[in-house]
């Protein structure tokens, strides 16, 4: 497969010196974010969060894509280190220096990709490179001096100047070939992610559990905030549930909510069930980065898919302290279509029975039934009520649409919204 190899040896020139020296320069610097502004996404799947990424990371930031997904599968490839990345120490610890400084998606990345670009196990101790497959030598040199990654994360072999590492393990190519410093520096990850306290990981779906974790996150988030560095904390999620309900239930490929049919539609069987994953997430998040920060905000994946240009300059403005802009950088990544506009057509090209659904749901949920007639790139404020102190949604009031101008909103705007429609 591999006809032409290139020697670590090769790489030994005024390249690698380069790298090494912007490295440590920057490793240096970096200890003490010299943007001031740092990112934290707190999400959910099928939600556009790797679009929103990969958006973010074409336009001068640095944000680490899925950043705690799969580590007790995924590492023991890559690494003898496991069991000190799953501690606490490990877990926070990764997302408070991912807010510090431009970093891997996991600790194990780097290792995971050069292992994955140049055929070489963790057993391997020579290193031959295939500069066919590898893209450019900004990602060749970057697997020449790495080094492993360990906590608490604060030497520079952890860093991923070039944005080589921070999108995907198997990524190819950099997003900052150029080596500028990022506009801002952050992390996203699933919010019920553990964080290494394998007790609290199991209980995330109860509110007490949720806000340990939500505590957690404060504390990391504080504990940056000390050295200078403004942190915003935004949830990402998804307003039309009904959509979103059909895009888990396209790529799970089996669920005993609906039928799949043989011409790629699907029949909904039991509505309340397919609707329950999207109803479980967005409550609990809504929960949490309000605990999380008092001033965190909401982007939705209807207002990516409304204007990805729009939605990224609304985050680059959104600090209080100081202001930036979204600006594209020198990149060679190719971001996957996939990730980007699911299922674009009407839901009747997807639901076989939607003019059942919607007759079930005229009077009775009058908000999913919104959602049958709203544009894909609508943004709705979902309908809210407040039991036992907990945000919750009522399906069976109307929802809103939200103002089209407006990109991102706080999270206690949109609870007061949803409140009050």
């Amino acid at each position: 497969m591999f006809s032409k190899f290139l020697s670590l040896s090769l790489l030994a020139g005024s390249t690698l010196a380069m790298w090494t020296g912007v490295r440590e320069e920057m490793g240096a610097s970096f200890a003490h974010n010299a943007t001031g502004r740092s990112l934290l996404i707190l999400k959910t799947a099928r939600t556009g969060s790797t679009w929103l990424c990969d958006l973010l990371n074409q336009r001068g930031m640095h944000v680490t894509q899925e950043a705690l997904l799969n580590w007790e599968r995924d590492c023991p490839h890559f690494s003898d280190n496991c069991e000190e990345y799953f501690t606490k120490e490990g877990r926070l610890g990764w997302v408070t220096q991912s807010l510090l400084r431009p970093m891997p998606k996991t600790p194990y990345a780097i290792d995971g990709s050069c292992a994955k670009l140049a055929k070489q196990s963790k057993h391997t101790k020579s290193v031959e490179l295939a500069s066919e497959d590898l893209g450019d030598k900004v990602k060749e040199t970057a697997c020449a001096v790495k080094a492993q990654c360990r906590p608490p994360y604060t030497h520079e072999s952890c860093n991923d100047v070039a944005g080589c590492f921070n999108q995907r393990v198997s990524q190819k190519g950099c997003y900052n070939v150029e080596m500028r410093q990022p506009s801002i520096t952050g992390i996203s990850f699933n919010f019920q992610s553990s964080l290494g306290d394998a007790k609290n990981a199991a209980c995330l779906s109860e509110p007490s559990c949720a806000s340990k974790q939500a505590a957690m996150l404060r504390e990391a988030t504080e504990a940056v905030e000390k050295t200078g560095i403004e942190v915003l904390t935004l949830a990402q999620v998804r307003s039309n549930l009904l959509r979103w309900g059909v895009s888990r239930m396209y790529h799970s490929g089996s669920s005993n909510a609906v039928k799949y049919n043989k011409d790629g539609k699907i029949t909904v069987k039991d509505l309340e069930n397919m609707l329950k994953g999207p109803v479980s997430r967005v409550e609990p998040l809504l929960q949490m980065a309000g605990e999380v920060s008092e001033n965190a905000q909401i982007i939705f994946y209807e207002d990516i898919a409304r204007s990805p240009d729009k939605s990224t300059e609304a985050i680059a403005k959104a600090y209080q302290m100081s202001k930036t802009e979204a600006k594209e950088t020198g990149t060679d990544v190719s971001p996957s279509a996939n990730e980007q506009n699911q299922h674009p057509g009407g839901l009747e090209e997807y639901i076989e029975n939607l003019d059942e659904i919607r007759e079930q749901t005229q009077k009775s949920q009058p908000c999913v039934f919104r959602m049958t007639q709203t544009s894909k790139d609508d943004t709705l404020i979902l309908p809210l009520v407040k039991r036992d102190g907990q945000v919750k949604i009522d399906l069976s009031r109307d929802c809103c649409v939200a103002d089209r101008n407006v990109y991102l909103r706080s999270v206690a705007d949109y609870v007061k919204a949803g409140l009050e429609c």
